[in-house]
């Protein structure tokens, strides 16, 4: 009995019926990715923005605790600020916010300008 050999054409076929239905699996499943993604995007900004401050937290006390009761440094004037090394680590999240704050707003002033600019103020005429 012999086997039936698949013409180049019909193995086209078959690779292209293959890598669609693997198309649309991949599809489905980046949908529902991002219908998860914009149900949960405040609870995970959240969990993420206090896990950051508790690590943070942590990192502090344990410097703390581990410390000595002073630390002798001849050669720094001054100490960074604390809160500079937080915002500094936390950047891109802190920048996406407040572009999402500060976006409806400027969209507005530029909106209002542009129609301003296009009318223009009608001149009163005693």
């Amino acid at each position: 009995m012999s086997t039936y050999k698949l013409t180049p054409l019909e193995d086209l076929r078959l690779e292209k019926k293959r890598l669609s239905e693997e198309r649309t699996i991949a599809s489905q499943r980046l949908s529902y990715q991002l219908q998860y993604i914009s149900d949960n995007w405040g609870s995970m900004l959240a969990k993420g923005f206090t896990s950051s401050v508790k690590s943070k937290f942590a990192e502090t006390v344990d410097n703390i605790s581990s410390g000595s009761s002073y630390s002798v440094t001849p050669f720094v004037t001054r100490r960074t600020n604390p809160w500079v090394n937080f915002a500094m680590s936390n950047l891109p999240l802190l920048s996406s916010v407040t572009w999402k704050l500060t976006k409806p707003a400027l969209l507005a002033f530029a909106v209002k300008k542009a129609t301003s600019m296009i009318f223009g103020r009608k001149k009163k005429r005693n």
